[in-house]
């Protein structure tokens, strides 16, 4: 026997405990029996002689293989060498908790029974009657829940009824004896049930925690971390609320609360948590330090989207500028004051630590970034500039993510760029040409999708294409008229139009997917003014139709050219992208020109 059997402090103890802790590592019960009377009452003993708690690991053998020396309320379970239970399976060992007093399971150890993926957690203490136990394990969650176990309790148990020889586990409240029949059942009844449930629920498995103060836009929230799920090909089991002004500053919901949340996620099988709003720094590290599970919050989520989506050179470079610059702030260490050791002539010491060394490369990277992105930008200046020259309008489409700019490009001037109905299906923006009669010409410009609370980091990194829209001669705002949190989108656009210096830029309101919408809904919106646009033209299209586009395009037309932008313009360049007819006599239906169909970068 090895003193690694023993874990806990052993310091303060006389040589006379040690060695019973000791005896009680050369312990075992039979295969089929959770526990031993024997075993159950000396380690209650010892517990009540030392005034601690003391937990026994049990494999399957029947062999304890590790005793664990807590405190008057709690034991601190070791870590395993191996990977938890996968595909539904369990750990392989029990857990038993010798208490001082006559106490029920408590959180913490149902968290380590659910964390660790134990066959089997019990609790025992002497009560009146004798010695008693609590047990709990996992069991298949209930049919139609996102739950891929849960916990089941047996309260109260007599150490007596464990050892029983004819006990069955065909009854739902029987106890669970013989032990390795039981065990034997309950594990192929969880690698079933997870079965079912990763059938159900493609992709990676995620729990979204959301804070907020109940206001108007709490539903719109909700509904839109989803759909960022949803397109980032996460399986969201569950969306947990919580009610209060501003996120706990050091464990987002509460110590209590999340303690709890992160029980709820183990046993659900949870990989990853989704933080709305964006954490900090401090309550990063504090959820991490707290489970296992990947943690990230709405602002990574977006980033992981683009960068799923960014198909340019020029698109993944500005992803990742954005993802460096985000979390460059977030790179930081325990004790890193001290990660520099004085010594030698000078105390240069033994060097940088790794945190050191990825924080200085990734701000190496930024400055690499920046100087990439910086000739990108002077050639979209001069693109820009040379349809100045030419005197070509610019109608830029802007709007909410997933709103249906894309479909409208394809639609007027029959393109092919990528539309899917997801957030952030297009990400690079797409040039096209269209030709009005009398040989007039614009250039449409399709721009990324902008979303409420749109990162900063983003907007910093995507400033060379953002700034396209605040040099455009004309916005069509397009908005998705099916969505019932369309006026706070609209609100979200305008402020993003404001920071972007675009604010005073003219503009058609586009309200798209009106099939979508109930036509006497449909007729409220077009008798009800714009909220909060001073006077713009509305027009309500379904961007799948291109006849449905036809007082769209006379409206563009008449605006860029009865204010006198440009009387007959030059042809363009083959630097803007290919060329497009719009014929008014066609029923609005684009039809290709000299030139080939292809994007601008």
């Amino acid at each position: 026997m090895t003193s690694r059997q023993i874990f806990g402090d052993t310091a303060n103890l006389k040589s006379s405990h040690v060695r019973a802790l000791q005896r009680l590592a050369e312990r075992s019960v039979p295969a089929d029996r959770v526990i031993s009377a024997a075993l159950a009452r000396d380690a209650v003993e010892l517990a009540s002689e030392l005034n601690r708690r003391i937990g026994l690991f049990i494999d399957r053998r029947g062999r304890v293989v590790r005793v664990i020396l807590g405190d008057a309320h709690s034991v601190q379970v070791p870590e395993f060498s191996r990977v938890r239970g996968v595909d539904g399976r369990l750990r392989g060992v029990r857990l038993i908790v010798a208490h001082l007093v006559p106490e029920p399971i408590d959180r913490e150890e149902l968290a380590d029974l659910t964390k660790l993926r134990l066959d089997l957690l019990v609790a025992i203490h002497r009560g009146p009657s004798g010695l008693q136990a609590d047990l709990a394990c996992l069991t298949p969650g209930t049919m139609g829940g996102n739950e891929a176990f849960v916990t089941r309790l047996w309260p109260r148990a007599s150490i007596s009824a464990l050892e029983r020889e004819d006990a069955t586990v065909e009854a739902p409240d029987e106890l669970p004896v013989p032990f390795d029949a039981f065990l034997r059942d309950l594990e192929a009844r969880l690698v079933a049930a997870t079965a079912r449930a990763r059938a159900q629920l493609q992709g990676t498995r995620a729990m979204a925690l959301l804070v907020h103060d109940g206001g108007p836009d709490a539903t719109a929230r909700k509904a839109e971390l989803r759909e960022l799920c949803r397109t980032a090909q996460l399986a969201l089991v569950e969306l947990v609320e919580q009610r209060r002004g501003h996120p706990d500053p050091r464990t987002f919901f509460g110590q209590g609360k999340l303690r709890e949340v992160l029980i709820r996620a183990l046993e659900q099988d949870v990989e990853v948590l989704i933080c709305d709003p964006e954490l900090t720094a401090s309550q990063a590290r504090t959820i991490s330090e707290e489970t296992d599970l990947k943690v990230i919050d709405r602002t990574m989520l977006i980033l992981d989207i683009f960068a799923k989506h960014a198909k340019s050179s020029d698109g993944k470079l500005q992803v990742e500028l954005a993802q460096l610059r985000y979390n460059l702030p977030k790179m930081v260490g325990k004790g890193t004051m001290m990660s520099r050791l004085a010594g030698g002539i000078g105390g240069t010491g033994p060097g940088e630590t790794k945190l050191e060394i990825d924080r200085r490369r990734a701000k190496e990277r930024i400055n690499d970034l920046d100087k990439r992105l910086g000739t990108l930008r002077r050639r979209r200046e001069q693109q820009r500039a040379e349809r100045q020259r030419t005197h070509v309008p610019v109608a830029a489409i802007v709007g909410y993510t997933n709103a249906g700019k894309s479909t409208l490009l394809n639609s007027v001037t029959n393109s092919s760029v990528d539309a899917e109905d997801k957030l952030f299906a297009t990400l690079d923006p797409t040039v096209r040409r269209l030709r009005f009669p009398r040989e007039r010409e614009i250039v449409l410009l399709d721009t990324v999708g902008f979303i409420r609370k749109l990162p900063p980091a983003l907007v910093q990194a995507f400033s060379a294409t953002l700034e396209e829209v605040a040099n455009a001669d004309l916005l069509l705002h397009v908005v998705d008229a099916s969505d019932p949190d369309q006026e706070q989108q609209v609100a979200s656009v305008e402020t993003i139009l404001r920071d972007l210096g675009a604010a005073r830029i003219p503009r058609l309101m586009v309200y798209n997917k009106i099939d979508a919408v109930d036509p006497a809904d449909l007729e409220a919106r077009r008798q009800r003014p714009n909220a909060g646009i001073d006077a713009m033209p509305c027009f309500f299209v379904s961007a799948r139709t291109r006849g449905s586009t036809r007082e769209l395009m006379d409206a563009i037309e008449h605006h860029l050219w009865a204010r006198g932008r440009v009387d007959r313009p030059d042809r363009l360049t083959d630097a803007c992208a290919g060329e497009f007819e719009f014929d008014h006599a066609q029923d609005h239906e684009p039809r290709t020109a000299a030139g080939a169909n292809r994007e601008v970068p």
